[in-house]
């Protein structure tokens, strides 16, 4: 009567592992971008094969039945191993498997016969304890901590009790020469492995889900970061264009108020002719520079935003005294002309400073008070513009550097509202800092590392 149960075990574990071999293969073709469903299947095609060799052992050579036989056992359980690391985001690991492997099983060879039960339980069952302990270690030590992988750890671990259980159970009472499966201490094993294959089964069906919605909440988070990038992008766009339309407007008018002057009266003065024209040609130049202006910001911005700085050493004193030349800008070095050497890209430094500059002729009530000043520490060289301009409300010191931010009421002086944001921009790329003072005039304070500690 033993021996009928224990057969009817094996071979409802087969069916059982069979069934679910073939429920997590399924799985794995409906969803093949969740990892570790395929190792799974493969783990409970094993175990199916196992049993199959298992209990075809009187219609076969026994010795190729106990090789098959725990051999699949054997690659069953490092299968499942690698389908729980990767279940666990960890990747397939092979050295220990192997090496358990390795060790253990040419010993089955040197107990072949039924007198050799004990022996082969034994090996069996170290392998096996090994290779359960292992995958119930990755489950439980999983950061996820999620419910279904702590019940599959449980699950692992009580194979690992049991087969130390069956162990030490053959060393108190040891076995005398018999068949695997007149053993009536095995039903527990093969119970155990029915409910192992069941639970595997839910459990990645579990996981699975788990991971699902937690991916579902990434991408659900990647959308709304996306939803929150193409708005602020729409916002920028429409900023954009609203500072176009108002750059634009106010010299196109003036340009067609001229024109419609010259050609609504009769026999104009010459006089007249050559102002208006020169208004045109004025006003014609003024929105060639705005284009320019735009094209030359979405460079600047492309170089940037792609991190495609070419960076290279840069003697800044050097540079200042040149554009300050360029500007009339008296120019003040404070620091060795040797010394004064910064990391840098040798078009956006220039265009940094040029920015600065511009924006102080504009704001200066005489350009002759605009100074540059450079100073260096050990491991910084800073640089100071100031002019005599009517200075930044202090509640706007860091909104000015903000992408198409205006001072409010600013309206004799145009531009895009990109120059100060780039700057900024800038300054940050080359690990710096900028900030302003508005103290009887506006002084601009960028900081640059030293080549040395850059």
């Amino acid at each position: 009567m033993v021996l009928a149960d224990l057969r009817t075990l094996v071979l409802l574990l087969a069916v059982t592992s069979f069934v679910s071999a073939i429920a997590l293969y399924l799985f794995y073709r409906l969803l093949p971008e969740v990892p570790g469903l395929k190792q799974a299947a493969i783990a409970g095609a094993c175990q199916s094969i196992a049993s199959i060799f298992l209990v075809s052992r009187d219609f076969i050579d026994p010795m190729l039945s106990i090789l098959v036989s725990n051999a699949a056992y054997f690659l069953a359980s490092a299968f499942y191993y690698q389908a729980v690391r990767l279940f666990c985001d960890l990747a397939m690991a092979w050295r220990w498997p192997v090496i358990i492997l390795g060790t253990l099983y040419p010993l089955f060879i040197l107990f072949p016969g039924n007198e050799n039960l004990g022996e082969r339980i034994i090996i069996s069952s170290i392998g096996l304890a090994s290779l359960s302990l292992m995958t119930s270690w990755v489950l439980w030590q999983d950061k996820a901590r999620l419910p279904g992988r702590r019940g599959l750890a449980i699950t692992f671990g009580v194979i690992a009790l049991i087969c130390g259980t069956r162990i030490l159970s053959i060393l108190i009472e040891p076995i005398g020469s018999m068949s695997f499966l007149d053993f009536n201490r095995s039903s527990m094993i093969f119970i155990w492995g029915i409910v192992t294959s069941i639970a595997v089964t839910v459990g990645v069906i579990v996981m699975t889900s788990e991971r699902l919605r937690e991916q579902l909440k990434i991408q659900l988070r990647e959308v709304t970061v996306a939803h929150d990038v193409a708005n602020n992008a729409l916002r920028e766009q429409k900023n954009f264009l609203a500072m176009l339309s108002h750059e634009f407007k106010t010299p196109l008018s003036i340009i067609k108020a001229n024109a419609d002057a010259v050609t609504t009266i009769d026999n104009p003065p010459a006089s007249f002719i050559k102002e208006s024209l020169e208004r045109i040609q004025q006003t014609s130049m003024r929105l060639n520079g705005l284009v320019d202006g735009c094209l030359n910001d979405q460079w600047i911005s492309h170089t940037i935003e792609n991190n495609e700085l070419s960076m290279t050493k840069l003697n800044l004193a050097e540079m200042l005294r040149e554009l300050c030349h360029e500007y009339d800008i008296r120019f003040i070095n404070h620091s060795s002309a040797d010394t004064a050497q910064v990391k840098g890209d040798r078009n956006l430094i220039p265009i940094l400073f040029s920015r600065l500059f511009d924006n102080a002729r504009k704001y200066a009530h005489h350009h002759d008070t605009i100074e540059v000043r450079l100073l260096q520490t050990a491991d910084t060289i800073t640089v100071q513009i100031y002019d005599d301009g009517p200075g930044i409300a202090e509640e706007e010191h860091e909104r000015i550097f903000d992408k198409y931010y205006r001072v409010p009421g600013e309206t004799r002086q145009h531009g895009s509202g990109l120059g100060l944001f780039f700057v900024k921009r800038i300054v940050e790329q080359h690990g710096g800092m900028i900030n302003v003072e508005c103290r009887q005039g506006t002084t601009f304070t960028v900081m640059l590392p030293a080549l040395g500690d850059y």
